[in-house]
């Protein structure tokens, strides 16, 4: 799952609503936090092409922002007691009755 920080996000984001054509040059990213610019470079989401005389998203990059906005956060077994760190009794709520399925051996 990637997961982006508050500043890497709108980075990314930018670059990706750019597309693979978009370039920016160091004078524009001179305006910019360098942190985000720095973590994107590591994991090659943005590379530097000084034939191109800028900075462009790389499909490592546009797969990241894909998956951070398509990730299914859903739940498989929706049946299933919520987190252990949620106390329902201090809410006033009641635990949901589990359904016991009885199986019965088949001869």
């Amino acid at each position: 799952m990637t997961r982006l920080s508050t500043r890497q996000y709108p980075l990314l984001r930018m670059f990706a609503r750019n597309g693979f054509d978009y370039h920016m040059s160091v004078e524009q990213a001179q305006h910019w936090d360098q942190r985000p610019f720095r973590s994107m470079l590591i994991r090659k989401w943005i590379v530097y092409s000084p034939g191109r005389k800028g900075f462009h998203i790389t499909r490592d990059g546009m797969q990241a922002y894909n998956e951070f906005l398509h990730t299914d956060i859903g739940r498989k077994n929706v049946n299933l007691p919520l987190t252990a760190y949620f106390d329902a009794t201090a809410y006033g709520l009641h635990k949901p009755v589990r359904k016991v399925v009885e199986l019965r051996k088949v001869s």
